[in-house]
């Protein structure tokens, strides 16, 4: 017979065992997730996505959505980059928006016009991908609620397919990049908190590799520490065009053109592109950088380094560019290079002060201003920058040139227009002029802008090695201005928020099934 005290031993384990049964019980039936939770989280692959922007944040959308966890490092106290900067539009191609405007597009058409802004030198594959995707996109971002159903022709198009937001009831604008990023990083930060890890004024400082797979990265936290995260690693992190540091890629690749002003954010300075410079991955095209011919100068402070960005809208509205004698030279509506070149070679330097930037006259009429929208416009001239000068009597003064040149001007434009073409290989005229209009100026000079070298990468937004051939680097993606190949020699207007959502897209989707494919 057993013992008093093995009896109460027996009783004390059966009483834990029926315990323990309990409470696995009840964590099973009302708290199935606890359990759940932890086997997937240890299942689930692991991608790091380097850089906030609209690339970024496209890419984490897509991989969570493909059954990934993900951490976000951003180097800036918040997300959104240069792509919160954006206020031309995105655009698509047989896009649901066009087809309920009647415009006839294609992605035929979408890809022949990029490639020829490319001069030869964008990737094929890659265009195809940004065009053939765009419609896709665009239903991506509409998910969201973004309301992007107003369409417009930027300059190098040959069919309106820039989509913007429309202004709200009371008039008030709606700027487009700001709007798309700050939609989906909220819906990031709180939809898939659950899943996504975001850690900000967090520096990027190198990949981790095993043998010549990625398996990682290296980054520096707020407190100046140094991490390890392991998993499958995108790299978003913009580009280089406010690079003046010591080791600057504009002097390095583009030392033309270093000096000029920018309307980059102080955060665009090719910092991953540094850092992963010993990792022997291929680079294409780094001596592109686009240099936009319309950046606002402030004549309050008209040697500013950094310039408000004159939309491509304005012109796409009907605005014109005038040289120094009231006269016109250019296609407006012609590539961003080409109308660069032509400021540089008629115009001259602000108030004919060598050390001063070299301005065209953007001329603009009530209908071009209400065209583009009048709050906006109301924005630029409570910071100075655009000035309704009134009459053309008074316009002739104020530019300080011969009201004679100016009537003609506005006279040749209107005839070009009946005619359908002018000397310049203008073949569309938003809006007309007349001697009796209300007339508005801003003086605009050429401005970097946009990097279209970086990172190259495969169909697959795969970053490829440079030798000994160039093959996909296993474990490592990359989309957005970070990348090159898809612009070539020059971006048109717009198709920079869509090559952040289609290859962040891309990207997201790939780096989720890496380590399911291998």
């Amino acid at each position: 017979m057993p013992s008093t005290g093995l009896i109460r031993v027996a009783y004390f384990v059966a009483i834990v065992a029926v315990g323990a049964f309990i409470l696995a019980v009840i964590r099973s039936s009302l708290f199935p997730q606890i359990r759940t939770a932890t086997e997937s989280h240890e299942a689930q692959p692991h991608v790091i996505v380097v850089g906030g922007g609209l690339a970024g944040l496209s890419a984490v959308i897509e991989a969570s959505r493909h059954g990934a966890r993900i951490t976000v490092i951003e180097k800036e106290k918040s997300l959104g980059g240069n792509s919160a900067k954006a206020t031309s539009g995105i655009n698509a191609a047989e896009s649901a928006a066009q087809k309920e405007r009647g415009i006839s597009d294609s992605v035929d058409s979408f890809v022949k016009d990029t490639l020829a802004s490319g001069d030869g030198l964008s990737k094929p594959e890659l265009v195809h991908i940004l065009a053939g995707k765009s419609a896709e996109a665009m239903d991506f971002l509409r998910s969201f609620g973004l309301n992007l159903v107003d369409v417009v022709q930027l300059g190098g198009h040959g069919i309106p397919r820039t989509h913007r937001i429309p202004p709200t009831a009371d008039g008030r604008p709606i700027p487009v990049g700001f709007t798309i990023v700050s939609t989906l990083r909220k819906y990031v930060e709180n939809d898939l908190r659950n899943t996504v890890q975001v850690l900000v004024n967090s520096a990027f400082k190198s990949l981790i590799l095993e043998g010549d797979r990625v398996v990682g990265i290296t980054y520096e936290a707020e407190d100046k520490t140094v991490h390890q995260l392991h998993g499958t690693v995108i790299l978003t992190a913009g580009g280089y065009a406010n690079d003046h540091t010591e080791d600057s890629l504009l002097d390095k690749y583009v030392p033309s053109l270093a000096k000029l002003p920018t309307t980059n954010g102080p955060w665009a300075t090719g910092d991953v592109i540094k850092a992963t410079s010993a990792a022997g991955l291929s680079l294409i095209h780094m001596d592109q950088v686009q240099t936009h011919p319309t950046g606002f100068l402030e004549p309050s402070n008209p040697k500013h380094h950094t310039k408000f960005l004159a939309p491509e809208a304005l012109r796409g509205c009907g605005a014109i560019l005038l040289d120094g004698e009231g006269k016109r030279f250019v296609d407006e509506l012609g590539r961003r290079n080409h109308v660069t070149d032509a400021i540089f070679s008629h115009c001259k330097h602000y108030q004919d002060d060598g050390s001063m930037p070299i301005v065209a006259v953007m001329l603009m009429n009530d209908e071009i201003i209400k065209r583009f929208g009048a709050p906006s416009a109301a924005f630029y001239e409570k910071k100075g920058i655009i000035e309704n000068v009134g009459s053309l009597g008074e316009l002739a003064a104020r530019l300080q040139v011969d009201a004679a040149v100016l009537t003609d001007t506005l006279a040749s434009h209107n005839k070009a227009a009946e005619s359908g073409k002018d000397e310049f290989g203008k073949t569309t005229f938003p809006a007309l002029f007349t001697p009796d209009d209300n007339f508005y100026i801003a003086y605009i000079t050429p401005t970097l802008h946009y990097c279209m070298g970086g990172l190259e990468i495969s169909a697959k937004a795969e970053v490829l090695r440079s030798k000994p051939e160039k093959k996909p680097v296993a474990g490592l993606y990359g989309a957005g201005e970070v990348t090159g190949g898809v612009h070539g020699a020059n971006r048109l207007g717009g198709n920079s928020l869509l090559e952040c959502v289609v290859f962040g897209r891309v990207a997201g989707y790939h780096a989720a099934h890496y380590r399911r494919e291998k």
